[in-house]
């Protein structure tokens, strides 16, 4: 027989069946339980983690203890799993952007987003699973007369019907308890029974290669461990080969000296992006668990005096560890009597998925750090490597696990995967659309960004000090919401994005003093209740800058000359017939707006610069040090984009506004006022208002600050190393695990994303190209408008990513 196949042969006949070490035999008709070979009853859930990221510590306290609570309660018959599964994320939002000239860059951004995120990014998922003892030979055994009577002289189907019943009872039993575990933990991580399908995939995932089963439908029915046996696993030295895969497994030899919430969060920033971490908790009897600990202390007690200072009676020198040891025993068996605290075996098992053994042994430096620094110990399996593989799956039978550990439920619970990165809001229940844009989390996972947060409120406010880069991440923003085809407005003070106008054909009005082309003619508005009321309050206050304070009377007579304006010809409607209209006492608080004034070549024509586009920047830094032509230009912009806003025809279209360095505006109290009004009441028009700004001081003061704090639901905070930390506490009633937090963030990667019911730590890392597209640079945008105007926008991106256009 040729050499070759002898060898065939001979693998063969070492090999085993996989579907031998799958002890699962089929769903039951409750459609949420799976009875294995041995007897066991297994349900699973997805759950949904705790969002830990700037949380106090006391947060995570507090689920941990719900969790103790759940696992002191699961009883010594049941075992309580969980496994953390990581995997390549490949589900991104599709590159489909509205039409029109903003199309092509809108699809440009988010083809390129996809492009630079798949193989970033993965995904987390925590299954909860559930392993009860249906204890069918001791019922069997315990049956009374008649019960065998029946088994014996009844028809041939009695015994598998008694059996049936009785198995289905217990799954009553079972779910009962499952539902009360669900419901104690559900309001912080909630919890989703699987049905069969999706159940049996999760279980697939730990016995096969990730992604083998997808595709692939399980019907449910005996044998189901025949339905999952779909890979090749083969057992090296040094790991396993699961279909020519790559796979070490390291086991927990012993716990951390000392318990807290979210013990391995670090395991989350691994750089494996396929893993799986298994947990097992099998909780001891209330006798059994007694006994052991006693055992244990009266060792360590005994071991305090040598052997010859106990024979001899003398007193010699204590062990003053072994004396530590049985206080530490004895404080445990006092939270076992008077806590409640149940003891039991933990069993944690982690799998590293790699193409060769040389990709999965690239964590394992990172690993032994993250167990080190909680003097807890891994061992890596090698000759035990088959048996702790399949000792993970749930329902196994419980001599096959051999990697326990004997620990408290706090113990246990502090190692479990209860903890995790938010994955935001994928689909935008506001706007029936896909997200906005796709940021990662310090795990590296996907968070989907929706601009109302799961509700009907988009309201923002983005801090950070400057350089931080807030007009990187407004732009950024800014180009994924063209996807919508909204109508965007942007109030800036630098010309941040001058270039961006260019590039998606809006209207861009840089207003100066300098520029004699400039002109805004508040009177060209269309004749009406609305704009005579504006008018009047806005030539109102410019007469309050003049030095004339109007009272009551005042105010009559001013709406009377407004109105008589609008009865003009539109070319006859300026500043200067308004002026010439208003009484003589009036009159010289308006010199400075028309005639000869400094302000007149703007306000003072017939002519208005300002025609409101789809997408409009007004760029007022060439006014921001004259106050009284900053805020008098605000006013009447503000109102002509407000209008745009309210108008019926565009109620559905999603409109954003953007006022950039507002703490420019916000220092005028009838600016701060309208902005206010506007939070209140833009919801209603499918409209949201983004404020940027550089400290807590912009936004605390003034009489309307606090209630336009509560009227914007999302606050962005950005680096800013030397923020008021009590102040930051105080005014966004922020805890000091997240102000230290936001302090410590990566100048222009990190940002920290608040909302009442969420929290996360964000990065906003793009590809070269993408860098090309947001950058507010002024150096790198005369690069880029030379680059576009010679090769086009997609032409121009990849020549400045390769870095040939410098």
């Amino acid at each position: 027989m040729p050499k070759d196949l002898a060898a065939d042969r001979r693998r063969h006949e070492d090999a085993a069946p996989l579907h031998e070490e799958i002890p699962y035999w089929g769903w039951l008709r409750d459609r949420r339980t799976c009875l294995t070979v041995g007897g066991e009853l297994v349900s699973l859930a997805s759950m949904e983690t705790y969002e830990s990221s700037g949380r106090p510590g006391e947060y995570l306290d507090y689920v941990l203890e719900r969790w103790v609570r759940l696992l002191s309660a699961a009883g010594s018959r049941t075992r309580v799993y969980l496994y953390l599964l990581r995997r390549p994320a490949t589900d991104f939002p599709s590159a489909v952007a509205s039409q029109g000239p903003r199309a092509e860059l809108a699809r440009v951004a988010l083809e390129g987003r996809r492009r630079f995120l798949e193989p970033r990014l993965q995904t987390l998922d925590v299954v909860v699973a559930w392993s009860r003892d249906a204890r069918l030979k001791q019922r069997r055994e315990t049956a009374s007369a008649l019960e065998r009577a029946k088994q014996v002289f009844g028809p041939s189907s009695s015994v598998s019907s008694w059996a049936l019943a009785e198995i289905e009872r217990e799954a009553r039993e079972m779910a009962d308890a499952v539902d009360a575990a669900a419901g104690l933990v559900g309001d912080l991580t909630p919890l989703e029974i699987l049905e069969p399908e999706r159940a049996s995939h999760v279980l697939s995932e730990l016995v096969n290669a990730p992604g083998r089963s997808r595709g692939q439908r399980f019907g449910g029915g005996p044998p189901l461990g025949w339905a999952l046996a779909l890979s090749e696993i083969e057992a090296e030295r040094s790991h396993l080969s699961v279909d020519g895969s790559a796979v070490s497994l390291h086991s927990l030899l012993s716990p951390p000296s000392e318990a807290r919430a979210n013990q391995l969060e670090d395991v989350l920033r691994l750089p494996s992006r396929t893993l799986e971490l298994s947990w097992e908790w099998a909780p001891y009897s209330g006798d059994r668990a007694r006994k052991r600990l006693r055992r244990a202390q009266r060792h360590f007690w005994q071991k305090r005096y040598s052997a010859v200072s106990q024979m001899t009676g003398g007193g010699g020198m204590v062990d003053a560890a072994a004396a530590t040891e049985a206080d530490r025993i004895a404080a445990a068996g006092t939270e076992l009597e008077n806590d409640g605290v149940a003891y039991g075996d933990l069993s944690l098992c982690l799998a590293l998925h790699g193409a060769d053994e040389e990709e999965t042994e690239r964590s394992l430096g990172e690993l032994h750090r993250i167990f080190g620094q909680v003097d807890a110990k891994l061992i890596r399996e090698r000759y035990y490597q088959l048996g702790a593989y399949f000792a993970r799956l749930p329902g196994q039978p419980r001599p096959r696990q051999l990697r326990k550990v004997f620990v408290s439920a706090g113990a246990a619970g502090a190692l479990a995967p209860l903890f995790g990165p938010s994955r935001g809001h994928p689909h935008s229940k506001h706007l029936d659309a896909p997200a906005m844009a796709v940021l990662e989390t310090t795990a590296r996972t996907a968070y989907h960004y929706d601009l109302f947060g799961g509700s009907d409120v988009g309201h923002t406010l983005i801090l950070g000090s400057t350089g931080s880069g807030k007009s990187f991440l407004l732009n950024f923003l800014l180009v994924n919401a063209l996807r919508y085809n909204p109508r965007v407005a942007v109030l800036d003070l630098g010309g941040s994005y001058r270039w961006l106008t260019k590039l998606v054909r809006g209207g861009y009005l840089a207003l100066s003093p300098e520029d004699s082309g400039t002109a805004l003619n508040p009177f060209g508005l269309e004749p009406g209740e609305r704009s005579f009321r504006f008018l009047s309050g806005w030539v109102a206050h410019l007469l309050g800058i003049g030095g004339y304070h109007p009272d009551g009377a005042d105010s009559s007579e001013i709406r009377a000359c407004v109105e008589d304006l609008f009865r003009r010809a539109p070319r006859d409607r300026r500043m200067g017939a308004l002026a010439a209209s208003l009484p003589v006492r009036m009159r010289p608080a308006l010199d400075r707006w028309h005639g000869t004034g400094p302000w007149a070549p703007i306000f003072d024509t017939a002519e208005d610069s300002l025609q409101v586009a789809d997408w409009q920047v007004v760029d007022l830094a060439g006014a921001a040090q004259y106050d009284d032509l900053a805020t008098a230009s605000m006013q009447y912009v503000l109102e002509r984009l407000s209008a745009q806003i309210e108008d019926e025809s565009e109620r559905d279209r999603l409109k954003i506004l953007v006022v950039d360095e507002a703490w420019k505006f916000l220092r005028d109290p009838e600016i701060a006022g309208y902005l206010l009004e506007a939070c209140k009441t833009w919801r209603k028009r499918n409209a949201a208002l983004i404020l940027a700004t550089q400290s807590a001081v912009d936004v605390s003061e003034g009489s309307n600050a606090q209630a336009l704090l509560e009227s914007m639901p999302t606050k962005m905070f950005l680096p800013n190393p030397s923020m008021d930390e009590e102040r930051y506490q105080r005014v966004f009633a922020l805890a000091p695990s997240e102000t230290d937090l936001i302090r410590k963030l990566q100048p222009k990667r990190e940002l920290y994303l608040r909302r009442p019911e969420e929290a996360e730590t964000l990065q906003v890392r793009v590809d070269s190209k993408s860098y090309w597209l947001f950058t507010s640079s002024p150096a790198d945008a005369a690069k880029r408008e030379r680059a576009i105007t010679e090769l086009g926008l997609e032409g121009a991106l990849e020549a400045l990513a390769r870095g040939e256009r410098q």
